[in-house]
């Protein structure tokens, strides 16, 4: 069986039209402690929000209006109109092509999502750039004590 992955709660922005599937990966998120997601309904909401706060992942459908994923992408990857050039960015389409494969590469997009996707999937990619908790298994011979190092309800981000 496989065990949800923990993740620290970071900033994340979801760029996704379809309201069913924006519900959808935010609710795979959530389960996994991704609870700061930042939803966008197109491009030029997108780059609205980017001018807001600083993403740690952006999850970005291609086939998005208003402002294209590839134009947001040179945006965000051009130095001298962004100051977060290295943010990563996982790409998800229902219909991949050797295109968009070609423009996320020199975009340094190192994932392409095919939809639909498993929560699995999802979160095998994110993995790869942000780190999972840990949580520490209690000891039957100790209580729990009040430091983060010790009590795991806090290391994975349960307690206050």
């Amino acid at each position: 069986m496989f065990k949800n992955p923990v993740f620290p709660n970071v900033p994340i922005l979801l760029v996704e039209e379809s309201v069913f599937v924006r519900r959808t990966v935010r609710s795979m998120l959530e389960q996994s402690g991704l609870r700061h997601v930042i939803e966008a309904e197109d491009g030029t909401d997108a780059l609205n929000r980017l001018t807001q706060f600083k993403p740690s992942l952006i999850l970005l459908d291609w086939e998005v209006s208003g402002v294209s994923a590839a134009q947001i992408l040179g945006l965000l990857r051009d130095p001298s109109r962004s100051t977060e050039t290295c943010v990563p960015v996982i790409i998800m389409s229902a219909t991949p092509t050797r295109k968009l494969v070609e423009i996320a590469a020199e975009s340094s997009v190192r994932h392409i999502l095919r939809k639909p996707f498993s929560p699995k999937a999802l979160w095998q990619r994110i993995a790869e750039f942000i780190p999972t908790i840990e949580a520490v298994e209690p000891r039957a011979d100790k209580p729990f004590s009040s430091t983060p190092e010790v009590n795991p309800w806090k290391a994975a981000g349960v307690a206050g």
